[in-house]
């Protein structure tokens, strides 16, 4: 067997050297190409806005891609992911694509429902130009979210510059915990009542707080601050801004005087009253006190003074002053006026004799202008006094009168061949008019006949007017005129009215029927002649028969 000869150790050290030069380069390659990608991506900053986010609301994490200027190729960026452990909570795909150095940023929009610190994490995905390489990254993110503030809706309803207006605050608690300890503050120096607490506001609760401010005429900024103390302890503040724009006080009040008008249920009854009686019978008094029951209270002798607010600010401590002529009479408390409201009040004017001009002035504060008193609050010099003013309106007064006219009237023949006469009592005055009664007249043509000679109307309120109905015998051939008498008290003074009313001559009365045998008519009356001429011409011949 054949020995190899033997290699000497400087052969072997030779060869040794040979075979790593050979193989270096190679090592070196395969090195590079897995430490550093042709497109060398980077997440070259990162923002949250807001950097600190509450549950329930949305938070925007930017993420800004970028591809070294010393990359060996381009990239396509694929997707851009917001991950929680293996949950992806936003994402963003095909964004776009990068050369060396340039730069990309992505929005991705998400929101937590716990609070909490959170850690995330980006992850970018491209592909390379180059052999189709895929190239990935991943940063991490940490956000802490807290409890989300208390919600807050601002309003001022009806702003008047210069005037105490209203600012509704409505508070809500979206958290799933309670919060404790809330303090709502009116900022700014135009505030009246600035402070407003509410102990505790459970999870999903709402309630409200009023506060106050004089504002200035225009559009002005309204900041409402809520300090809260979250239920792990923390005591945090939240704002509200809210425009307002007030435009200045307008004062415009209006003082009108008249007449009280009567009850309508009493008028209605009066009237429905008198119809009943008329409908009850001829000449029955029963119409009559049915109607004077149904009367209702006497307003003759009083006047209503009506206080509109025309402005555009609340009114206080309205008081009507009335003056009659030159005396004065009590005073009426009407109170407060909202803008746009009227109060009415009533003044007796039972007192006074004879005509007047009756004066009422309405007196008046401007709410909200005087001082805020012992309220939190900043009152300038201009606001330290209250706005009063007053309104007048003026009324001519005449004592009330009562007068009757026979007014409406119709004429109709009954069956009988009797007259019947329909109409309406008229009270053209303005008092109530008692005891009325209408009675049939007579003259030459014309009689009184049952059963309506005489009908009891009773009382008649001013401007109204209650039915009768009369009956009489009637020459219709030669009346013209009907002869009607009223009597009625006014002022406890009794008085007679006579009226006449024109006969209508195309009116024909019917045949009149008569009793006993001229009841039989003209028919019987002949024949019995017939029969009579027949016993005295008859008689004879049966005489001459016979013989």
């Amino acid at each position: 067997m054949r020995r190899q000869p033997a290699i000497s150790p400087a052969r072997a050290g030779l060869v040794l050297v040979v075979a790593c030069l050979v193989l270096a380069p190679a090592a070196s390659t395969l090195g590079t190409a897995a430490a550093v990608p042709d497109a060398r991506l980077q997440f070259s900053s990162v923002a949250a806005a807001p950097a600190a986010p509450t549950t329930g609301e949305p938070v925007t994490v930017s993420a800004t891609v970028q591809l070294s200027a010393g990359s060996a190729a381009t990239a396509e960026i694929e997707r851009v992911l917001l991950r929680n452990d293996s949950t992806t909570l936003a994402r963003a795909v095909g964004p776009g694509s990068l050369s060396q150095g340039d730069s990309l940023t992505v929005d991705l929009v998400t929101s937590f429902e716990a609070r909490g610190q959170k850690d995330l994490t980006l992850v970018a995905v491209a592909n390379s130009s180059t052999a189709n390489e895929t190239v990935r990254i991943e940063r991490p993110v940490t956000l802490v979210v807290r409890d989300s503030p208390p919600g807050m809706d601002v309003t001022v309803p009806d702003p008047v510059a210069g005037v105490e207006s209203r600012v509704a605050v409505e508070l809500s608690n979206p958290n799933a915990d309670a919060v404790s300890d809330l303090e709502v503050t009116l900022e700014g120096d135009r505030g009246v009542r600035k402070r407003a607490t509410v102990p505790t506001l459970a999870s999903g609760a709402t309630t409200s707080v009023n506060l106050s401010m004089r504002p200035t005429a225009g559009e002005q900024t309204l900041v409402v601050a809520t300090a809260y103390t979250t239920a792990t302890g923390e005591r945090d503040v939240t704002r509200r801004r809210v425009t307002v724009d007030a435009p200045p006080l307008r004062e415009d009040v209006g003082v009108a005087i008249s007449r009280v008008p009567p009850p309508e249920e009493g008028g209605g009854n009066a009237n429905v009253a008198a119809l009943l009686g008329g409908a009850a019978g001829l000449g029955g008094g029963g119409g009559g006190a049915l109607q004077e029951e149904g009367g209702g209270e006497d307003t003759a002798e009083r006047v209503q003074v009506a206080v509109t607010n025309f402005g555009n600010a609340p009114l206080e401590t309205v008081v009507v002053r009335p003056r009659a002529g030159d005396r004065r009479l009590p005073r009426q408390y009407v109170g407060r006026l909202a803008p746009g409201e009227t109060g009415t009040v009533q003044v007796d004017l039972s007192t006074v004799e004879g005509s007047a001009t009756v004066v009422a002035a309405a007196n008046y504060t401007v709410a909200g202008t005087g001082p805020a008193g012992s309220r939190d609050a900043d009152v300038r010099d201009a606001d330290a006094r209250a706005r009063q003013g007053r309104a007048r309106g003026s009324f001519e007064f005449r004592q009330p009168a009562g007068d009757i006219r026979v007014t409406d009237v119709s004429l109709a023949f009954d069956d009988d061949g009797t007259l019947r006469i329909s109409g309406n009592a008229g009270n053209i005055g303005t008092a109530p008019v008692d005891g009325v009664v209408v009675q049939m007249g007579s003259n030459e043509f014309v009689e009184p006949a049952y059963p309506g000679r005489t009908y009891f109307v009773g009382t008649v309120d001013g401007s109204e007017f209650a039915p009768f109905e009369l009956t009489a015998d009637v020459d219709a051939a030669n009346a013209t005129e009907l002869p009607v008498r009223v009597t009625y008290v006014v002022d406890g003074e009794e008085r007679t009215r006579e009226a006449t009313l024109p006969f209508d001559r195309d009116l024909e009365p019917p045949e009149r029927k008569r009793g006993g045998l001229l009841s039989l008519g003209i028919a019987p009356l002949t024949g019995l002649g017939v029969a009579a001429a027949l016993l005295v011409v008859g008689a004879p011949l049966v005489y001459l028969r016979r013989r």
